[in-house]
């Protein structure tokens, strides 16, 4: 973590080359006043300092562009940055590594006697595939953390009030904030979810592997590009609850309220009370929960189709894509709040 103290003064380099972006396109513009300047401002009687500070104020207007560039440059110049998103790469190959190894294992193992078999079953495609989005989806608590630090940490070292001197367009601010803190996250999803691929062919290496059906084959498309899309979703929702919390401990609490205890809770207490089944409904609808049942594309492995035809729920359970589309309510109301708190609320 960086002290207070860095944190402004990276902040406020960064506002200031987000600024002079902003004034450069305008350094070489005519001066509209002609002149006759210089009589109108003998006869204001303001210093000649005054009047050049005014008149650079005027010319160095902070563009979109100039705002993202700040924003990304304070969000590098963060070492939680860097120490979030790496441990949510590393997370995604050891669970990787893990359950392709689990995977290997029992289809080199008779379960029954335990030996090794000469000839190793076949591993699904499938099974492989849900590995690859499971492994993925372990990072999203990490990156939700990185996504409330990027809005909390202004608030924490008071970096927000250089933040918006420089730009006291607090929508901007916000938004651009937003975009600043998704590029990183798709970043991170994109090199994890690769690398995590490359761990998995690895260790299936020299086994048989048995071809998606043509109902399966939509997997692929939702794992190599519906997980990073879902990790933006996870940063958006998760500096969302920063920005409604201002509060680093807050918005993380927050998070994990969301993200392990809710939908443990209501699955919990369905399975428990035969007369709240319907409990179990509201545990599909919770972010976690929908996330995962996104990933999974709707596709059973052979272990959970086992588990299906044992249990079988009498309640309802969305789709798959609408569990996608629940994750993306989560975040838009989220982020929708933390852009309402941002507006509006008097800076701590």
């Amino acid at each position: 973590m960086m002290s207070s103290n860095t944190m402004r003064t990276a902040t406020e380099n960064a506002n200031m080359t987000g600024s002079m972006s902003g004034a450069a396109a305008e350094k070489h513009m005519p001066d509209a006043t002609g002149p006759s300047q210089p009589a109108n401002a003998e006869a204001s009687g303001r210093p000649a300092s005054s009047r050049h500070a005014s008149s650079m104020y005027r010319r160095a207007k902070l563009t979109v562009f100039g705002s993202l560039k700040a924003e990304l440059l304070k969000l590098w110049s963060l070492n939680s940055t860097k120490v979030l998103l790496g441990i949510a790469v590393a997370l995604m190959l050891a669970m990787s590594a893990l359950s392709a190894w689990s995977v290997t294992f029992m289809a080199s193992t008779d379960l029954n006697t335990g030996k090794t078999l000469d000839n190793p079953k076949p591993i699904s495609a499938a099974d492989l595939w849900a590995v690859l989005a499971s492994s993925g989806s372990t990072a999203a608590l990490v990156i939700g953390i990185f996504g409330v630090m990027a809005i909390t940490s202004e608030y924490t070292t008071s970096a927000v009030q250089s933040s918006l001197t420089v730009n006291p367009r607090r929508g901007m601010f916000y938004a651009t904030k937003s975009v600043a803190t998704a590029l990183f996250a798709l970043v991170a999803g994109i090199v994890g979810i690769l690398l995590a691929a490359g761990v998995l062919w690895l260790f299936t290496r020299g086994h048989d592997i048995t071809a998606l059906t043509s109902d399966q084959s939509r997997i692929i498309p939702v794992t190599l590009i519906g997980f990073p899309l879902t990790i933006v979703l996870v940063s958006l929702m998760a500096q969302g609850l920063g920005g409604m919390t201002r509060s680093t401990v807050g918005g993380v609490c927050a998070l994990i309220v969301l993200f392990m205890v809710l939908s443990s809770v209501l699955s919990i207490t369905s399975m428990a009370i035969n007369q709240v089944e319907w409990l179990g409904t509201l545990s599909y609808l919770t972010p976690d929960t929908a996330m995962n049942h996104f990933l999974g594309a709707g596709i059973e492995s052979s272990s959970q189709s086992t588990l299906a035809a044992a249990v079988k729920p009498n309640y309802w359970i969305p789709d798959w894509w609408q569990s996608g589309l629940i994750l993306l309510a989560w975040a838009a109301a989220a982020w929708a709040g933390g852009l309402i708190v941002t507006k509006k609320a008097d800076i701590k």
